[in-house]
């Protein structure tokens, strides 16, 4: 009897163990934590992508994508889409307090499973969401603009989300900060946390839904967080994805063979701005920049070049910083980029630095100009010389080192006598008594 007692007590320890709700904790799982910290620009974009494959690949607990600063719209509009269908849980923060990511960071927060902002931080833009390519048709603009407003307002209701603000963001264009996000009804966002630390604990116990219908709880109390670093050349891309970058290394790279021009032969300048030149290019490209605008800046940096051999007193070097800075001006889309920018900081440098540098030219050459001749016979015109041989008209004196004939209607002049030159003819130098200071004067 008493082994069946054991037994029974046996299978109901066992049973009240199966129970949900007295089966342990679960330990929570690894977040993944991957930062864009100079915008969204292509490069980005792809560690973004990469970071996103790592966190699937090991059934990470989230995936928190950390956006600072605007970027592009033709990056950003094929991520959201990848975020939207992720197999994990994508958490999207804009940051830091008060930042700016412009349409951007709408898409993100209207992609992802989570959204969350940093206290001040905005989203969206002045201008409607879609940048419509002009040589559409209106009929096919309005087609586009409807397609992503659908997509925008079907990613919001999914999430619980105010698809009203977002779907008028894409027609007509709406800036909202982290608090009124938070405060309309339903919610832009989900979360306002000032730090990472803030954030990970706002996030234990969500639940979300993921593409495939399945629902994830998010453990993120003790957590492990791998941030996840960018390559080498990931990290020199996003360098030079800067539009402000690639523009300050043009300009140095062009600088730099125009040196190498003045001065022939293939040395440290050449090469240097060799180097420089295709770096610029590469970001030029990885910042998805216009064409022409790098023309009128080429442009620009030849016209300043030919100063040198035209000597227009300036004017070249006028005309080239004018191209100059409209290029630089023109050179980012702000619709299709905004937030990419050249800054004008870097732009009003490089103008002054090159108007400064033409300037100190010119001055110099105007100084040279008026400079006495060093060298030649008319630089012995003014100098003193000694009488070596009586003239009387006719006698010789020593000058820099050498013995000349000379003569002078104003002589006699005897040997050990200081004279004065006043005129040169072949070989024969024409000599005066030394003028008092009252007559020098």
């Amino acid at each position: 009897m008493r082994r069946w007692i054991l037994l029974y007590g046996l299978f109901a320890a066992l049973a009240v163990l199966a129970l949900p709700g007295a089966a342990p904790a679960q330990a929570p799982g690894q977040i993944h934590y991957v930062t864009a910290g100079r915008g969204l620009t292509m490069p980005a974009a792809m560690l973004i992508r990469r970071a996103l494959r790592e966190a699937e690949a090991a059934d990470a607990t989230a995936l928190v994508v950390e956006l600072r600063g605007g970027g592009s719209l033709s990056s950003a509009w094929p991520l959201a889409r990848e975020i939207a269908n992720a197999r994990v849980p994508v958490v999207a923060y804009i940051a830091p307090r008060g930042g700016q990511s412009g349409p951007v960071g709408t898409l993100l927060i209207a992609a992802s499973h989570v959204a969350a902002m940093a206290p001040a931080a905005t989203i969206g833009f002045a201008a409607p969401l879609v940048d419509v390519p002009a040589g559409f048709t209106p009929a096919t603009q309005q087609l586009v603009v409807d397609d992503a407003a659908r997509q925008m307002a079907d990613w919001a209701r999914a999430r619980g989300r105010n698809a009203a603000w977002f779907e008028q963001a894409v027609r007509q264009g709406a800036v909202i900060d982290a608090e009124r996000a938070r405060g309309l009804e339903p919610p832009v966002i989900d979360i306002v946390a000032a730090t990472r630390d803030e954030l990970l604990t706002t996030l234990q116990g969500r639940q979300v839904t993921l593409a495939d219908g399945s629902q994830r709880t998010l453990n993120t109390l003790g957590a492990q967080v791998r941030a996840v670093q960018p390559g080498v050349w990931e990290a020199l891309g996003q360098i030079l994805a800067l539009p402000t970058v690639a523009f300050i290394l043009f300009v140095l790279g062009g600088l730099a063979i125009y040196m190498e021009l003045a001065t022939p032969g293939v040395g440290v300048p050449g090469v240097t701005g060799a180097l420089l030149v295709i770096a610029a290019l590469i970001g030029f490209v990885l910042g998805e920049v216009r064409p022409l605008a790098v023309l009128l800046m080429a442009g620009g940096l030849v016209v300043v070049g030919l100063e040198h051999a035209v000597m227009s007193h300036g004017g070249m070097t006028l005309a080239g910083i004018v191209l100059l800075v409209l290029g630089a001006l023109y050179l980012v889309d702000p619709a299709r980029s905004p937030g990419l920018e050249v800054s004008y900081a870097a732009i009003g440098g490089i103008a002054l630095a090159l108007g400064g540098a033409a300037a100190g030219l010119l001055a110099l050459a105007v100084r040279v100009r008026s400079r006495r001749p060093v060298t030649g016979q008319e630089a012995m015109i003014g100098q003193l010389a000694e009488v070596r041989k009586r003239i009387a008209p006719e006698g010789q004196i020593f000058f820099n080192g050498a013995l000349w004939s000379a003569w002078s209607d104003e002589g006699p002049f005897e040997v050990g006598e200081l004279v004065q030159v006043a005129g040169v003819e072949g070989l024969r130098v024409y000599v005066r008594r030394i003028p008092l200071e009252s007559e020098a004067a």
